[in-house]
């Protein structure tokens, strides 16, 4: 998790949250809410944050995208199968085995029984 890796990568460099404030040129109060889940960074502060705090710009970016996502879109079947196909679209194979599309759908079938017994109500 991206807020995990910010504070355990910080404590590893014996910095306060004060000091990686200064350092970052951040409000101190962002640090302390990056790192406990209630903000996400820009990009250009994920940036900075991981060179100073040695971290991996691929791995935070990636925990960057991975909160940003999970934030700003319902993950429901629907939504995976359009970024499924946003990515086959751009010749990204993705889960292509007979299990995943069973899997897929059988979620597909669930949420519509879902949205069904909603209806019902």
């Amino acid at each position: 998790m991206m807020k995990n890796l910010l504070k355990s990568s910080r404590e590893n460099m014996g910095f306060s949250t004060r000091k990686l404030a200064e350092l970052a040129d951040i409000d101190q109060a962002l640090i302390s809410k990056f790192e406990n889940g209630y903000r996400i960074p820009t990009k250009k502060q994920i940036q900075t944050l991981a060179q100073l705090l040695e971290i991996d710009l691929k791995q935070l970016l990636v925990a960057w995208y991975k909160v940003k996502l999970d934030h700003n879109f319902d993950l429901n079947p629907f939504a995976i199968q359009a970024i499924t196909e946003i990515l086959q679209e751009k010749g990204i194979e993705v889960g292509n085995s007979s299990k995943e599309k069973e899997i897929t759908s059988i979620l597909d079938e669930l949420e519509i029984l879902k949205q069904k017994l909603t209806n019902l109500r």
